[in-house]
């Protein structure tokens, strides 16, 4: 029983996986017992509770209960914290003879606590970038620098987002509960939504990240399979998100730290054949619903890309008229713009250029700040077969500060039309 605890102990604090859904657990019994106004607090008591365990499990060994310990050695720094006039122990050791023994009530919950915590995270009064960077400051339990690394922003401005996060959750209150009723379907859109943010920002390449990537996307996955064990929040759309996050992720092993493989150029025997069973698996599950969401309509386009067994069998036409389907709930330059490559690649260059003619106006409004405007401006010009001008639209994306593979990627392309140098 020693050397299990020991073992159990070490693990949470060794093994980063270990450590985090343990700290999370921690979190969420301070928060289910204290209120959700203070989370910086518990933060911080949750923080010092892992130091002192450092400090004195790797001598005197581990708790035969460590989660125990810790809740209960964060509790009482949460306490002393919220009493100005008393001085912090400096050794957890005066903690743990003064902290009484835990509450029954105050263990976790496992998946009903994670889940909680999860909604705490995606409150409505949160903006949808503070959602984001909360849930995978307290959800994730990923430090401000890794959150920023994996969205492509600046740590000041993460922890921004975070700070006014906190001070939206102390002024509102909220209770740290799973919502229900009419409350629970309004909410679980916004947790569906944090979740694909999270998926999207792991899928994306980003320059010697390859790892982190997949540990995100991997991430999101948790989150979206913890939605769908619980009956409250297992729904269709969650079923459409779980297939979306398969597919995609399916393909990822395909790609590497040094460069970007495209669609067509990428080894199928890479992708990950158990994922693509799941998303699989999830896509039928989704079908029990009545509505068709940008969910069910995305899964279905990764699915069709994933079952083509080479990519001159992959079916344009019916990711075209998916696209449609789409862009009639979820009209976003984005899906306008992908829509177009879509119709490219069915054979229809000279159609997608003259539509984007017509759109070009509101679409460069939209994305001309970002650097996969003028790349697929040039995809499709290559695809029409205008290599000059196609090369110069390559050469303007180039010019944005953008991840070192997808560099490459895109200089390749420029270079291989002719390595013009203007649009």
């Amino acid at each position: 029983m020693e050397s299990t605890s020991f073992n159990l102990g070490l693990a949470m604090l060794d093994d980063a996986r270990g450590f985090r859904e343990a700290a999370a657990a921690v979190s969420s019994v301070l928060l289910r017992r204290f209120g959700t106004h203070r989370l910086d607090l518990v933060e911080d008591a949750v923080q010092d509770a892992f130091v002192a365990a450092t400090r004195r499990w790797p001598l005197q060994g581990a708790p035969q209960q460590p989660l125990a310990w810790l809740i209960r050695v964060a509790e009482r720094w949460y306490l002393d914290r919220l009493r100005p006039e008393r001085r912090l122990a400096p050794d957890a050791d005066v903690h743990l003879e003064s902290a009484p023994a835990p509450d029954p009530s105050a263990t976790p919950e496992g998946e009903d606590d994670q889940l909680r915590l999860l909604f705490m995270c995606c409150h409505p009064s949160l903006s949808a970038e503070s959602r984001v960077a909360l849930t995978l400051k307290t959800v994730a339990q990923l430090s401000v620098d890794e959150i920023g690394r994996l969205l492509c922003a600046a740590p000041s401005a993460v922890a921004q987002r975070i700070v006014r996060a906190k001070r939206s959750l102390h002024d509102v209150r909220p209770s740290f509960v799973v919502p229900e009723g009419e409350a629970l379907v309004a909410r679980l859109d916004d947790v569906l939504a944090v979740v694909y943010a999270i998926f999207t920002a792991g899928h994306l390449p980003t320059a010697d990240e390859s790892q982190r990537r997949m540990e995100l996307c991997g991430e999101a996955l948790r989150l979206v399979r913890l939605l769908l064990a619980s009956p409250a929040t297992a729904t269709a759309d969650g079923q459409a998100l779980a297939a979306l996050l398969y597919f995609t992720s399916a393909r990822l092993p395909a790609n590497s730290d040094e460069a970007v493989v495209s669609l067509a150029q990428q080894d199928r025997s890479r992708w990950h054949q158990r994922a693509i069973a799941m998303g699989a698996r999830a896509l039928a599950a989704s079908a029990t619903g009545t509505q068709r969401t940008r969910y069910h309509l995305e899964a279905e386009i990764a699915c069709l890309h994933v079952t083509s067994p080479t990519y001159a069998d992959t079916p344009w036409d019916r990711i075209v008229a998916v696209y449609d389907d789409l862009l009639r709930s979820t009209p976003t330059p984005a899906i306008q713009l992908a829509r177009l490559v879509a119709l490219a690649e069915a054979g229809h260059a000279a159609v997608a250029l003259e539509e984007l003619e017509a759109q070009r106006l509101g679409l460069e409004r939209a994305l001309g700040d970002w650097a996969g405007w003028p790349a697929a401006m040039g995809f499709l010009h290559e695809r029409a077969g205008d290599f000059s001008t196609a090369s110069g639209f390559y050469h303007q994306a180039l010019t944005f500060d953008i991840p070192e593979p997808v560099r490459r990627f895109w200089e390749d392309a420029r270079d291989r039309l002719g390595g013009s140098r203007a649009p």
